[in-house]
């Protein structure tokens, strides 16, 4: 099987073409099965598939689930039974509502992180304003506490330490609290607070366990489709450059468009022909070298 394809078929099948042990992460969004007379949400055969999950991923890779209900509970639950270790939840959330008419309005779906011996890379960061352009309170509290370090001299320097440095300055013994800075504690120490708030917007902001994130719902090519930024921050999350990534449910092509603007391989499987077509051209138009 060859890698940055989509194919046009049962995932159940065309899985078990895949070698053992070779793909790095699994990122995808299978259905629901809560839609009715839906062509999207034809049954499969879970415990095959998540078996088979479990056969083709190295040992130290990731399988990533969206899901919501009793599927996604399910789902988790047959993971667990295999052996996957539960490492992570995120929170997606949509900015806009799924539908009006539901009784209570959706406006997020939940995400899973399975492994067997894999670690979250560390230290992923996102540009600032990516992080929080939804939460302006939160801009303007970081400016009040840049703008009030300006009139201290304490944590003027400290500033001055981090533009001149690059790193955070850690005031390494606690008894520092009495020195006139404001700062916060971790594991690793304290921190002077407007320094971290500049190495934020200087650097970006370590990932969140929800992400925040609009896409276009004018121009989906399937209903379900994801947006292919999410889909980046998730695979910064679990994979590297040149691993390779599979998607059973690759639907619009999502997340091989993700895998080629992060320079990572992938190899997709969509049973319907229409959306495999629409999914073939659209990542043609993104990287027209890979056909």
């Amino acid at each position: 099987m060859e890698i940055n394809r989509i194919y046009n078929g049962d995932c159940i099948e065309l899985i078990m073409d895949i070698p053992d042990e070779s793909v790095n992460v699994i990122l995808t969004d299978p259905p629901y099965l809560y839609l009715k007379n839906q062509k999207l949400d034809r049954p499969f055969d879970e415990q095959t598939l998540f078996e088979n999950s479990k056969r083709v991923l190295k040992k130290d890779g990731f399988i990533v689930l969206f899901g919501r209900g009793t599927s996604f509970y399910r789902w988790n639950t047959i993971l667990a039974d295999l052996g996957f270790i539960f490492k992570e939840e995120i929170i997606w959330n949509k900015i806009y509502n799924s539908s009006p008419v539901l009784p209570i309005q959706r406006f997020h779906e939940s995400i899973s992180i399975h492994t067997f011996c894999g670690h979250l890379n560390k230290n992923v960061t996102v540009p600032y304003l990516e992080v929080k352009q939804y939460n302006i309170d939160s801009i303007i509290g970081d400016i009040k506490r840049i703008k009030s370090a300006l009139n201290n001299t304490k944590e003027l320097d400290a500033l001055n330490y981090f533009l001149t440095e690059r790193i955070k300055p850690v005031l390494k013994r606690r008894n520092d609290k009495t020195s006139g800075c404001t700062i916060s504690r971790n594991s690793t120490g304290l921190f002077n607070i407007p320094a971290s708030v500049l190495s934020c917007i200087s650097k970006g902001a370590r990932e969140k366990s929800i992400i925040d994130c609009c896409h276009d719902r004018y121009k989906r090519i399937h209903p379900t489709q994801k947006p292919i930024r999410l889909l980046e921050r998730i695979l910064q999350l679990v994979s590297k450059d040149g691993d390779l990534i599979l998607d059973p449910f690759s639907g619009s092509g999502s997340t091989a468009v993700a895998c080629v603007n992060k320079c990572r391989n992938y190899i997709g499987f969509e049973i319907d022909e229409e959306y495999y077509s629409a999914s073939v051209n659209r990542i043609s138009n993104v990287n027209p070298k890979l056909f």
